[in-house]
């Protein structure tokens, strides 16, 4: 029997959502060359705002690509065919805690747990990006940065928008006072490929722009060296 290969993509800002780095988007999609993609959008961190949704048909239709969204903040029926139906699932930026606590309300972890576990590609931006972690580093729960549980489809924790100076500086120190598990940083203009919950590429927009592994001795090592270094 063959073993399905389960991965994840992280972007840690950007991408068609924003656009910009159309880069990243290609990175996404380029994951499968062989077939026609189903690509899905879920906009349900940013209340399924319907300029996003325009944005995602727009900037994507350039590409040979099946697109469909689904709103799940006025429907979950049909969204466990939907989802299952797809190639890739991309999900949008927006307000993390809003939208896990929806997804919660409504039992879809483990809709998501059964595309993930059947090879369909998950990724998405920004909360997007983390909601796959165990944890989840955000400023969705009110003033400032707070730990926030995941799906836990990966281990450790995560950030996005961390070339924010002051974002990955909270980050580190949160994790340097064991308030949340080591972790991934992820810069705007940044993804990273995920392979059975391990990291396994970083693709980058530009030269100055990175993704970091960070331990609670106070070590941020660029991401590529870090799998580099597991690797050998």
């Amino acid at each position: 029997m063959d073993i399905v290969e389960k991965k994840i993509i992280s972007i840690g800002g950007g991408g068609f959502t924003h656009q910009t780095d159309k880069f990243l988007d290609e990175f996404v999609i380029n994951q499968i060359i062989d077939r026609k993609i189903k690509f899905g959008f879920l906009p349900t961190a940013s209340k399924d705002n319907l300029n996003k949704i325009k944005i995602y048909y727009e900037e994507l239709k350039k590409y040979n690509l099946e697109l469909s969204h689904f709103e799940l903040c006025s429907k979950v029926k049909g969204f466990s065919n939907w989802i299952m139906d797809q190639d890739i699932i991309y999900v949008g930026g927006g307000n993390t805690n809003f939208m896990l606590d929806l997804w919660q309300a409504n039992k879809l972890y483990k809709y998501f747990e059964k595309a993930y576990n059947s090879g369909i590609i998950l990724s998405g931006v920004s909360a997007g990006a983390v909601c796959w972690f165990e944890w989840i580093f955000t400023d969705s729960l009110g003033d400032g940065y707070k730990p926030l549980r995941g799906m836990n489809f990966i281990s450790g924790s995560c950030t996005p928008h961390a070339s924010e100076k002051n974002r990955i500086y909270e980050f580190e120190l949160s994790i340097k006072n064991k308030k949340i598990p080591n972790g991934i940083a992820i810069d705007d203009g940044v993804a990273v490929l995920f392979i059975n919950g391990k990291p396994t590429s970083v693709c980058s927009s530009s030269k100055n722009r990175n993704a970091y592994f960070i331990d609670d001795n106070n070590n941020r090592i660029v991401l590529n060296d870090h799998i580099k270094k597991t690797n050998e």
